[in-house]
């Protein structure tokens, strides 16, 4: 009788250890202790063209897809910007004078997501010159959903 109990004693010790690491090891994998930083800031977009995004002034709202982005005009004409990612923008175009900053945005239903998770969106801004139509600009939006 009393090997029976050592041994199912011996067996419940170890089978309480293993519950214990199986979900730490579980809480680790899913990054539940992880507070890491997202990545921010504008990548891609050549800064050689006419209409370049400005530093951070920039935001995407993960409820609907509304992406809000402060633009530079680098050109010596107007800039008539029309769409995000093929999206009309938000109370139509917007003109943007030359050497002026501006502000457009849109709603992207594809850029939905969850409020306070990170987000890494490609970003093609379509607009016109007085010289050229159906310019576009492409990169890349990181940071936090709003």
């Amino acid at each position: 009788m009393k090997k029976a109990q050592s041994a199912t004693e011996y067996i419940m010790t170890y089978g309480w250890a293993i519950l214990a690491i199986t979900i730490v090891g579980a809480l680790l994998y899913t990054q539940v202790f992880s507070n890491k930083a997202c990545a921010s800031g504008i990548n891609g977009f050549d800064m050689t063209y006419p209409l370049v995004p400005v530093g951070t002034q920039y935001y995407i709202n993960g409820a609907d897809g509304l992406v809000v982005i402060g633009v530079e005009n680098r050109c010596d004409r107007n800039i008539t910007i029309t769409a995000i990612n093929g999206i009309a923008l938000n109370g139509g175009n917007v003109v943007v004078a030359e050497g002026r900053q501006g502000a457009i945005n849109a709603t992207v239903p594809s850029l939905v997501g969850i409020s306070g998770k990170c987000y890494s969106k490609e970003i093609r801004i379509y607009y016109n010159t007085n010289l050229v139509s159906g310019v576009q600009s492409t990169g890349v939006l990181n940071g936090r959903y709003s």
